[in-house]
């Protein structure tokens, strides 16, 4: 593909003066492919904040871009908080290339507009959970995370959570958008950092954060007997947090060394999302030598999400995140039932791509109301800010994609919650001689067998309007003579909106016998995400209602 370099953005790119060098020569030495990428799209906001693949131009992540960001989310503040601007912003980040240098530089174009800013101490990474936490805990008005969560190593993100740790819903995510394209020269500006103005995030916010996870337990005080687990942060942020935990919790944990360090290449990992196979591969060998653990437990590199494999008899099984959502439902309410804690009310939230097995659990065992969002955990955050005026208490929120939430005191996925929930009731069912495998087959014997399955087609981000558009574009057209084993009932299509959700490019199609697939373009990375959730009596008959889905779905797709 060749690259016109009359392009007038790459022109206002290539001739800016005391352009960043490492930009210059990014741009100088790029191939006409790289920088017909580099300069086709923008950056944009999606299901988490803003992403994008490092390197030189407007369309990829670099120092130029995130001062875009900054100073667009800074005049956002400037208008929402005119007087309390100087309860100040929370900034954190996670292992990635150049994430200490982004954060750092938030950091103090915020205090160009006299607004405060918060880095943790020294400017150490921090899980992202960690953050909307402290926002919170703080008073602060709000938060940024730089990170790209569970992204390949090439890309580095811009996660912006409201005063309450949520993240920003697209109402305000718009107005910020707005600003970014009425900036007339991000490359030349300049600022001036206000240092009385930087402040560190002291040791009782994090010692704080620390005593909502302890308190998530059900059974503190009981000796765990060298409950063994293997751990892993794929070289992110969750070495310093769910490992100590665990001790102090009297469990056996043993670390994933090479996994176990900051490296932002990931080299040790090769992909760091715990939803696919290259992150596991060594956690794996580790259970193979340590075969007296009873769980592997991954977080992925900003320690948001939570991947977990039990051993069942010297066989290791993963659990997806429907599987795993489904456990842990059933484990804190249980518990909740036991312990006659159960607030009134109580509420849980999960998305419209994620099984109905929990909603199940939670409604027709204990009573739950369950609430459907869309995919993002800023839906799940701006519905749970309304639980006061609804006269409704949370009690859990999680999507399929390894995210939960045990304790709304963090309002974004929290795998250090997860990791805890998990690793507790494992340890209570060995008291059972049951393992979290045997606890799900028992789930599955009282509502039917669920299987799920999520499948990823991916493409490269300046393919999303020429291939992933037409794609929805063809899945709206009328496809339902196409589905003739298994009978179509019905198809919603949220673009407009439903259920009181705001629009999103997301088609859900509804078989008789309750089982059924959804398709949406991903919001965190250039790919569409198909969801298969089918019912049976057994695991055979849900397998080949799958495969019926998936084989027609190929078809159309062809």
């Amino acid at each position: 593909m060749s690259f016109d370099k009359n392009n007038e953005e790459y022109l206002k790119w290539i001739n800016t003066k005391k352009l960043d060098k490492e930009i210059y020569d990014l741009l100088i030495n790029a191939s006409d492919d790289e920088l017909s990428a580099a300069f086709s799209l923008e950056l944009e906001f999606g299901t988490a904040g803003i992403r994008g693949i490092l390197g030189a131009g407007s369309g990829r992540f670099n120092v130029y871009t995130i001062k875009k960001v900054t100073i667009s989310y800074a005049k956002l503040l400037m208008l929402k908080y005119p007087n309390d601007l100087h309860r100040g912003v929370v900034i954190g980040h996670d292992n990635r290339h150049n994430s200490t240098k982004f954060a750092q530089l938030t950091a103090e174009i915020l205090t160009s507009f006299g607004i405060k800013a918060y880095l943790f101490k020294n400017n150490k990474m921090k899980p992202t959970p960690v953050i909307s936490f402290a926002v919170k805990d703080l008073n602060a008005i709000g938060g940024v995370v730089i990170t790209a969560s569970h992204n390949p190593a090439d890309y580095n993100g811009y996660k912006i959570f409201d005063e309450f740790g949520c993240q920003l819903i697209d109402e305000e995510t718009k107005i910020i958008t707005i600003n970014m394209n009425e900036i007339k020269d991000y490359l030349a500006w300049e600022y001036k950092l206000d240092e009385s103005l930087m402040e560190v995030v002291g040791t009782k916010t994090i010692n704080n954060y620390k005593k909502i996870i302890n308190n998530l337990q059900f059974y503190k005080e009981e000796h765990k007997n060298n409950f063994k687990i293997i751990f892993s942060a794929v070289n992110g942020t969750g070495t310093e947090f769910t490992p100590p935990i665990l001790w102090d919790s009297g469990y056996d944990v043993i670390e994933v060394k090479e996994h176990a360090f900051e490296d932002p290449t990931f080299k040790n990992v090769i992909n760091p999302n715990p939803e696919f196979d290259p992150a596991w591969k060594i956690p794996l060998e580790y259970g193979e030598k340590h075969n007296d653990a009873k769980l592997i437990i991954i977080q992925d590199p900003d320690a948001d999400r939570v991947g977990c494999a039990v051993n069942c008899n010297g066989k290791w099984i993963r659990l997806d995140g429907n599987q795993m959502g489904a456990i842990l439902i059933d484990w804190k309410l249980s518990q909740k039932q036991k312990f006659n804690s159960m607030p009134k009310n109580p509420v849980m939230y999960s998305s419209f791509v994620t099984s109905d097995l929990g909603d199940k659990i939670s409604s027709e065992t204990y009573g739950v109301k369950v609430i459907k969002t869309l995919t993002g955990f800023k839906w799940m955050g701006s519905e749970i800010l309304k639980e006061p005026e609804r006269n409704l208490n949370f009690v859990f929120a999680y999507e399929e994609s390894f995210g939960y939430i045990l304790d709304s005191s963090t309002k974004d996925k929290d795998g250090i919650q997860a990791a805890v929930g998990l690793v507790e009731a494992a340890w209570y069912y060995s008291l059972q001689n049951q393992t979290l495998v045997d606890v799900l087959n028992n789930i599955y014997k009282k509502y039917g067998y669920y299987y799920t399955h999520t499948k990823n087609l991916n493409y490269k981000p300046e393919e999303i309007k020429s291939k992933i558009e037409p794609i929805m574009l063809k899945l709206r057209s009328d496809i339902g003579d196409n589905f003739k084993e298994i009978q179509l009932k019905y198809v919603e299509d949220y673009i407009d909106g439903l259920y009181n959700m705001p629009g999103q490019d997301l088609l859900k199609f509804y078989f008789i016998d309750g089982s059924w697939c959804a398709v949406r373009p991903s919001g965190t990375e250039p790919k569409i995400k198909i969801y298969f959730v089918t019912i049976g009596k057994t695991e055979n008959e849900a397998k080949q209602k799958y495969q019926i889905l998936e084989n027609t779905l190929n078809n159309i797709l062809k």
